[in-house]
């Protein structure tokens, strides 16, 4: 696995509502990766805060219960019931937390669980890595290789009003899906601040599969000056608001 992050504060915001993370782990054959983009809901209160404490606890959660599951092998559906209930301790939390102090605030969440296989030790030639996604809000997460896809549906009303957040609001859930990424495919987190200003193709074949499929695909700097080059080019679209992006490719 190659990945790389993008994280703007931009020259407009007052401040960095948007969090991320990017956490791998080698567990012999297997390596392991977390993405996460959390971003707070601008508007109410303390969201910084309503997205840094969703995205450490998705850490402490990776490192703490979901590397057991890859060893022990258990299966898709245990590993994401046992995600949904952590992210359902993180709404209750934060309803807490928002009442205690007389104010409300959320943060939207699109987060991804990677468990990579290799069918040779030492050997990327024939890895495959299937996914969990798991998503609330309107960051986004986007499949890329032979094209672009948005794997996730945006929780927003006709007035873009979140209609599904992690806050101090009655729990409605997450979407949840799975899949697998192939050699040469990469998956690509993103807050709405990163996405709004760019098209599908932009993304496409900044990040699509090139060549043999048994070539070597961009290394981490390479994905890193790709992501930096979208959001300058959202940015020169007049986009304003926080940036935050995490991509990893096999």
């Amino acid at each position: 696995m190659t990945a790389a992050v993008y994280y703007d504060k931009g020259n407009s915001a007052h401040m960095q509502q948007d969090a991320l993370a990017l956490e791998m782990a080698a567990l012999g054959k297997r390596e392991a990766a977390l993405l996460v983009v959390c971003d707070g809901i601008g508007g109410l209160a303390e969201g910084e805060y309503a997205s840094s404490y969703v995205t450490m606890q998705a850490r402490n959660w990776f490192y703490g219960s979901y590397l057991r599951h890859v060893r022990r092998r258990h299966g898709a559906k245990r590993v994401m019931r046992d995600c949904v209930g952590m992210l359902y301790d993180c709404n209750r939390y934060l309803t807490r937390y928002g009442k205690e102090r007389g104010i409300r605030l959320g943060t939207t969440m699109t987060m991804v669980l990677l468990r990579e296989k290799r069918l040779f030790r030492g050997c990327s030639l024939f890895a495959s890595s299937g996914y969990l996604l798991f998503h609330a809000g309107d960051s986004r997460a986007y499949l890329t290789g032979r094209g672009c896809r948005v794997l996730t549906t945006d929780d927003c009303l006709g007035d873009h009003a979140l209609h599904r957040c992690l806050g101090s609001f009655p729990w409605r859930g997450v979407q949840k899906k799975r899949g697998r990424l192939r050699r040469g495919e990469s998956i690509l987190l993103c807050s709405d601040g990163f996405w709004r200003h760019l098209e599908k193709m932009e993304i496409a074949e900044g990040f699509g599969k090139r060549g043999l499929f048994w070539d070597a695909g961009p290394g981490d700097a390479q994905l890193e000056k790709r992501l930096e080059k979208l959001g300058e080019a959202g940015r020169g679209r007049g986009e304003k608001d926080n940036q935050a992006a995490v991509i990893v490719c096999i």
